[in-house]
């Protein structure tokens, strides 16, 4: 279980990192698409974008900081991993439900309209999410051997890079 914690770690913790600096970096447009979002709440409710566009950003990294960290934030990084992927399905749930208008700019750039190809996307990630959670709860961390950690890590690129990229790579395979 020890190597599927860790794999569960770096995984998570690289696609919130990555996703987290592309949202700062394209700050308008995840605050757009958080506007378009909460636009559906109600008029009083866009005036929210901007600051829950700062917290989703600061949540993303805090919670990639907790899962890297020593094994005391690892707990608590993960219960934020299986919050913050569990509000990131739902809403693709809802978007897709309700056919919202919303580009998704979930790594920053606006890419495909929030929709199904978010919830694939999102449903492994969750599942990452709780499975370190209950590896984290199940037995005390023991250190991997080395290239345990060198395999995790390579493992858990693939997965950032995938998740990161994943539109694009839909994209590229739909038929036209």
């Amino acid at each position: 279980m020890t190597y599927a914690v860790l794999l569960a770690r770096l995984a998570l913790a690289g696609v919130l990192l990555v996703s987290a600096i592309a949202k700062a970096w394209s700050f308008g447009e995840t605050r757009d698409m958080l506007d378009g979002l909460l636009r559906r709440a109600g008029p009083g409710a866009r005036r929210l974008a901007r600051p829950s566009a700062a917290a989703l950003i600061a949540a993303e990294g805090v919670t990639a900081v907790a899962l890297l960290g020593p094994a005391q934030t690892v707990r608590p990084g993960f219960i934020a991993a299986v919050v913050l992927t569990a509000g990131f399905t739902a809403v693709a749930v809802v978007a897709t439900v309700s056919r919202a208008e919303v580009s998704c700019a979930c790594f920053g750039r606006p890419t495909a309209r929030l929709g199904r190809r978010h919830i694939v996307r999102n449903a492994p990630l969750l599942g990452l999410a709780a499975l370190g959670l209950v590896g984290a709860g199940a037995a005390s961390w023991t250190a991997p051997a080395l290239p345990a950690v060198f395999l995790c890590a390579a493992a858990a690129a693939v997965v950032t890079a995938v998740t990161a990229f994943f539109d694009d790579i839909v994209d590229l395979l739909a038929v036209p």
